[in-house]
């Protein structure tokens, strides 16, 4: 990204900080909706919030394009973006008030991998010291294979101030609960005895912001000979921010310019957290709704006919992408309300159906620079293909017809041979939020 297209989206930052300010919880703490004075190491610090269009072609009529938000090599999710405008928001409170401040976030991964990339490459430009800002991470055990080697984890005294924390037990959602406990019982705590502020880190507006310039370089960059047609804009969720945060921005564009903005939604999920989809289907989140699956005993399948759920999977609770953990989300209303106004609809896919679409997707995806292994077993983050599997499924069933263009925003994908994983003898196995405080 060029130095003047990041001054101009940082200054965008600064007008759309002032719409959420006053949205803060200020029972709880968080920074100010404030970037610090830009500056070269500020505009270096962002270097890597890049994302780009490729035109894919075309699948049985529809236009295909993916929006790459991958493009960071140190996290590839979309997680970088949001990710270094709070680390930024805590740098400019520490230089405000002098206070420091441990970001806290429970994470199912990938918010936990972005964070701690941020406030390492706010340590390495120079913009704070590691005793102004540390991070605190807490993640389910079944996300372990996610977590990256960096100076945090390799350097003695970095890998002291800045602990991952593995939920040790089955429920993976436990971990905001957990996270929530010790903020409650220990915030004030450690502001007392160390001028340190714990931010617990989960509010849906410290992403907003950041999706929302997806809806500002969807309107600048889109290509021009497309932007007349209607969108459907295709996303992995487990909350949705993306979307939620996708509609803010356009939102605020169409009353800028008193253009009418035409964009419908598309839910992807998997079996084990398929709550945003039920919502959207049938106002409710139980599980009693899902469709009546029948083993086929000649395939080892289950099998039933709703479109809208896998025709085809080994696991009727089948737990397809760690990244996408959460139940009941209390974004889950807003979604449905904005696909009802806008169009669009849910889908969920399961790993037999990603895998028999994989030689498809894979070939698909070639134009954008992407390349999916040949042994599926390298894949540590499925987000890109779940979206793809979704897209392909809601096109063969026809459950997207009113929509010419699809726009697949490319929230995650990442292979075992694309980083270094941390080394498990540093990570700390937790049970409880007491588990946690001798560590900070």
């Amino acid at each position: 990204m060029e130095v003047e297209l990041i001054n101009e989206y940082l200054k965008e930052v600064s007008l759309l900080f002032k719409d959420i300010n006053h949205e803060r919880n200020k029972e709880v703490f968080s920074p100010e909706f404030e970037l610090p004075n830009i500056d070269n190491k500020l505009i270096e610090f962002f270097s890597v919030a890049r994302a780009e269009f490729c035109s894919l072609g075309s699948y049985k009529g529809k236009n295909i394009t993916l929006l790459n938000l991958m493009k960071n090599e140190e996290t590839q999710t979309t997680k970088t973006l949001a990710s270094l405008l709070m680390v930024a928001r805590a740098i400019n409170h520490i230089n405000k008030t002098g206070e420091s401040i441990l970001i806290f976030t429970p994470s199912s991964g990938n918010k936990a991998i972005a964070l701690r990339d941020a406030v390492n490459r706010a340590l390495e430009i120079g913009l704070v010291n590691h005793t102004q800002l540390r991070i605190l991470t807490l993640i389910p055990e079944k996300s372990v294979h996610k977590v990256r080697a960096s100076k945090l984890t390799t350097n003695k005294l970095l890998k002291k101030l800045n602990p991952i924390c593995v939920y040790k037990g089955s429920e993976s959602q436990q971990v905001k609960t957990i996270g929530c406990d010790f903020y409650t019982n220990y915030s004030k705590e450690i502001f007392e005895r160390s001028n340190t502020r714990v931010w617990y880190s989960l509010d849906i507006n410290n992403y907003k912001v950041a999706d929302a310039l997806r809806a500002y370089f969807c309107y600048h960059y889109f290509p021009s000979n497309q932007q007349e047609k209607r969108q459907l804009h295709a996303h992995s969720v487990s909350s949705a921010y993306g979307l939620l945060g996708y509609d803010f921005g356009k939102k605020k564009i169409e009353n800028e310019t008193n253009q009418s903005i035409s964009s419908g939604y598309l839910l992807i999920q998997h079996l084990d957290t398929c709550d945003m989809v039920l919502s959207l289907l049938y106002g409710s989140f139980s599980r009693k709704l899902m469709p009546k699956y029948i083993l086929d005993k000649s395939t080892g399948l289950f099998k039933q006919l709703n479109n809208h759920f896998p025709l085809e999977t080994w696991d009727v609770n089948e737990s397809l992408e760690s990244t996408f953990y959460t139940h009941k989300p209390s974004t889950s209303f807003e979604m449905n309300r904005l696909i009802e106004a806008n169009g669009g609809s849910g889908i969920v896919v399961s790993m037999y159906e990603c895998i028999k679409n994989i030689g498809k997707i894979r070939e698909m995806l070639k134009p954008a620079g992407i390349q999916i292994p040949i042994d599926i077993r390298d894949i540590n983050e499925w987000s890109l293909i779940m979206a793809f599997t979704g897209v392909i499924n809601s096109i063969d069933r026809g459950i997207i017809n009113e929509f010419d263009d699809i726009v697949v925003h490319g929230s995650g994908f990442y292979t075992k041979t694309d980083y270094e994983s941390v080394n498990k003898n540093i990570l700390h196995y937790v049970e409880s939020h007491e588990d946690i405080i001798s560590l900070v």
